[in-house]
């Protein structure tokens, strides 16, 4: 075990830095809360899967000990949410409206998720692919979409089609490079998932353009655990 606590505090900092960061910018207004709130989402699990790397592979604690990070931090998500722990800073930078209960929400389900998902699926492409379209996909689809969507998806007024576009094509390349730095790692070359992850890049983008506001986190991941189950990984 004592090897696994360098590696716990290294990606626990990190992870802080970052938050403190991009709080730092919101404050400043240098973004607004929106952009911190996915800017947040996308940094924080590209650093979660990319340190990753520092913790002894087939330590089967490794992965426990990955996942308490998120889970901490959710679990602080959850006392703010709930009003038990006045932290105005947070609320401002993971909320849209500014209401600590939302952290409830969005925010908690993608901390569980991504703790989840190295516990059952250590380095396996199920788990790097799974996180990688969810935090680079959802991120940039509404970053982009905010700043640049005009035309609204006719079933979904809240989404634009330039954000859907955004989430597959983000979603798409930046998973593949992720597999590309974790290629040492993984069972399958990062060649051989191209078609897979083209398949669950198109179905999560489908299925994060329906009206399920504060849902899509939990039907991406769950789209994505399950077509790539399917395919035999």
């Amino acid at each position: 075990m004592n090897e696994l606590v360098a590696p716990f505090l290294s990606l626990s900092m990190i992870c802080l830095m970052w938050l403190n960061f991009c709080q730092f910018l919101k404050k400043h207004q240098v973004i607004s809360s929106e952009v911190s709130r996915k800017c947040i989402h996308i940094g924080t699990g590209v650093i979660f899967l990319l340190v990753w790397r520092i913790f002894p592979q087939f330590n089967w604690w490794s992965r426990i000990v990955v996942a308490l990070v998120p889970l901490i931090i959710s679990f602080q998500y959850t006392l703010i949410g709930l009003g038990l722990i006045n932290d105005l800073k947070t609320v401002n930078s993971m909320s849209r409206s500014g209401s600590p209960r939302e952290l409830l929400l969005g925010p908690l389900s993608y901390g569980v998720i991504i703790s989840s998902l190295p516990i059952f699926y250590w380095f396996s492409p199920i788990s790097v692919i799974t996180i990688g379209v969810l935090c680079l996909g959802d991120g940039f689809a509404a970053i982009f979409g905010s700043k640049y969507g005009v035309k609204r998806i006719p079933y979904n007024r809240e989404k634009t089609l330039i954000g859907s576009l955004a989430f597959f094509v983000c979603s798409f390349i930046g998973t593949f490079i992720l597999l590309l730095l974790l290629q040492d790692r993984l069972l399958y070359p990062p060649i051989i998932l191209v078609p897979s992850l083209f398949l669950v890049c198109l179905i999560s983008t489908i299925v994060e353009s329906l009206p399920l506001r504060d849902w899509d986190n939990i039907t991406v991941s769950l789209c994505s655990v399950v077509t790539l189950t399917l395919l035999g990984y």
